[in-house]
């Protein structure tokens, strides 16, 4: 009965066709039995992945607009591909794993979603971390992620400001989905290449204040700064340099954005640093240094 309609139907110049589901196409995603913001997991799947291939121990669950993803002894909320890129950055490729054999006190500029931060908590030379984070919406869900691992994590503060050269409000533009592209850069990111976006008010407060403070907290400890902050990184280290704070920072890891890396490069050799740094394409680029 059911072929004979069908003979009909292709008689009337129709055709019927079976649409399959894309976990039809990729069977691999089945094992994660998410029924629930699949389409993130499979714009994601190359990231999902690596981290599963990386950790035995990795888990996947929908949740909220995105999805609670467990390895170690971390559950981190994240909601868009940029988020599951940002995990593999860190936990897997791990771009900002060093070494000491002395207690560091980590300043985290631009802490997102609190990934950073979560990695930097499982370094051993690492006592206590302060976190900077200006654009609510990104704050919110860092300090969600903190809660989720609060017995884990070493964050001795995340503030909801940005770091900068004096103090003032800025508007940004935010996007969702772009979350660690927002910045004083603007419409210079890639990201908001025909993508819809809202502005956001950050506050902006003094780097060299905020930074001394720090150190005036972690006596006897190396202090190690990381700094992703679209474009912010050149005002801040026009402070470090002019307040001299700069002299009391051991090591930094730093990603530039569009300006090049000569000025940052340069100004770290003027106070003495070792200077290793990489491009990672025309308007971006990472720089690690230490003394």
């Amino acid at each position: 009965m059911k072929k004979a309609l069908y003979k009909l139907i292709n008689k009337l110049g129709y055709k019927i066709e079976k649409k399959r589901p894309k976990e039809y196409f990729f069977p691999e995603l089945k094992k994660y039995n998410i029924k629930e913001n699949f389409e993130l997991l499979f714009n994601a799947k190359v990231f999902v992945k690596s981290l599963d291939k990386t950790y035995d121990n990795f888990a996947l669950k929908s949740h909220k607009d995105g999805f609670l993803v467990s390895f170690l002894d971390f559950n981190i909320y994240v909601e868009s591909v940029e988020e599951f890129l940002i995990l593999n950055e860190v936990f897997v490729t791990k771009d900002y794993s060093f070494i000491s054999n002395l207690k560091t006190t980590v300043i985290d500029i631009g802490a997102n979603i609190g990934i950073s931060s979560l990695y930097f908590s499982t370094l051993d030379c690492v006592d206590k971390i302060y976190a900077f984070e200006p654009v609510l919406d990104t704050f919110n869900q860092a300090e969600y992620n903190l809660e989720l691992n609060k017995t884990q994590h070493k964050v001795a503060s995340i503030k909801n400001v940005g770091l900068g050269k004096n103090d003032r409000t800025e508007t940004v533009l935010y996007n969702k989905q772009s979350k660690g592209n927002v910045g004083v850069r603007g419409l210079l990111s890639p990201s908001y290449v025909n993508s819809s976006s809202e502005e956001r008010d950050i506050k902006i407060v003094e780097t060299a204040k905020e930074i001394q403070a720090i150190i005036d907290n972690s006596e006897d400890q190396k202090i190690m700064i990381k700094m992703d902050c679209e474009g912010a990184e050149y005002e801040i280290f026009e402070n470090l340099t002019q307040s001299k704070v700069l002299d009391k920072i051991d090591v930094l890891i730093i990603e530039w954005h569009d300006k090049g890396a000569k000025t940052i490069e340069n100004t770290l050799l003027s106070f003495g640093f070792n200077v290793f740094s990489r491009d990672l394409g025309p308007i971006s680029g990472i720089i690690s240094a230490t003394k």
